[in-house]
């Protein structure tokens, strides 16, 4: 729900910018920002919980992978504060130049996620190609309508 609120956000405010289309919609970006804060905080008691299972100890590429996602999402975090002040300041170029950048975290962030996300919702996880093969389509939708 969380990467489909962002990306409605990011196809929302493509058509608000390209179109002049209407903004009322704004509230719901705030809810997906509430949304985030919950999914950081659980991810870091998660996080925690499984680094410091003694029972089923992670293992090394558990470990890395771990990194991995924490690294992907402080850098979309970063990226997405910068986009945030931009657009709160009225800078709407320096806005959508982060907006590509917050794009194309967003984008990574869910690819390294995807096979997590599958099992936690009890999806068959051969499925993670497709739902990859989704999210970089809707992402490569969203930056050339930024771009043109």
């Amino acid at each position: 729900m969380l990467v489909a609120a962002f990306f409605l956000h990011a196809i929302v405010g493509t058509l608000w910018l390209r179109f002049g289309f209407s903004d009322h919609l704004a509230w719901v970006v705030w809810v997906a920002v509430g949304v985030a804060g919950a999914h950081i905080g659980l991810s870091a008691a998660t996080s925690r919980s499984m680094l410091t299972d003694r029972q089923r100890p992670p293992s090394r590429r558990k470990r890395m992978h771990l990194v991995l996602k924490w690294a992907s999402g402080g850098m979309l975090l970063a990226a997405a504060l910068i986009h945030m002040a931009a657009g709160l300041t009225g800078r709407a170029p320096e806005a959508r130049c982060f907006l590509l950048v917050v794009v194309a975290l967003l984008t990574w962030h869910c690819l390294v996620g995807a096979k997590s996300l599958l099992k936690d919702l009890d999806i068959p996880t051969r499925l993670k190609g497709s739902l990859r093969a989704l999210m970089i389509t809707v992402a490569a939708v969203v930056c050339l309508a930024l771009l043109l």
